[in-house]
């Protein structure tokens, strides 16, 4: 990768929560709690939760990238944090927000690395393999417009939409 595509996707990695938050403060607070009648369906509170701890996973594997290159991360279960972490509780924006701060600090560590050639920087996923440090910065780049579009579909249920 050249630096200015290291830098591209800092920059996308780190904005890439602004649009769901700017959704979420549009929303009429009972959305957030609307549950769509398919099967395993979250509400929008519980993809922001969820959000939060996925973002914690990802500024852990970004640093393990760096400070301890090689390092073996392990597989959360997503279902099992949703059910039992009382994600019905959790303030859905202020978790939103709390990603935009860990991930302020990621990507300015990622920045300070942008000359390095970031192959030396990885992880090892039990199912992923070797991730590098430019891999874990995209999925979780990707993962906040995978959210998004489950926003979207809640918001379209609530409405009596297609789901």
């Amino acid at each position: 990768m050249t630096r200015d595509e290291k830098l591209a996707l800092i920059s996308r990695y780190e904005n890439a929560v602004a649009p769901l938050i700017t959704f979420l403060r549009s929303l009429p607070l009972p959305l957030l709690d609307f549950r769509p009648s398919l099967a395993g369906a979250w509400t929008i509170r519980e993809h922001a939760v969820h959000f939060l701890d996925a973002d914690a996973f990802a500024h852990a594997r970004i640093r393990l990238c760096v400070t301890e290159p090689g390092s073996e991360v392990f597989v959360w279960n997503e279902e099992a944090w949703q059910e039992r972490g009382h994600y019905e509780t959790a303030d859905a924006l202020s978790s939103l927000q709390a990603c935009v701060t860990l991930r302020t600090i990621s990507a300015a560590m990622a920045r300070s690395l942008v000359d390095n050639d970031w192959e030396q920087y990885y992880v090892r996923h039990p199912q992923r393999g070797r991730l590098t440090l430019a891999d874990v910065l995209r999925i979780y780049t990707e993962h906040a417009q995978f959210h998004f579009n489950y926003l979207e579909r809640n918001v379209q249920a609530a409405k009596g939409g297609p789901a």
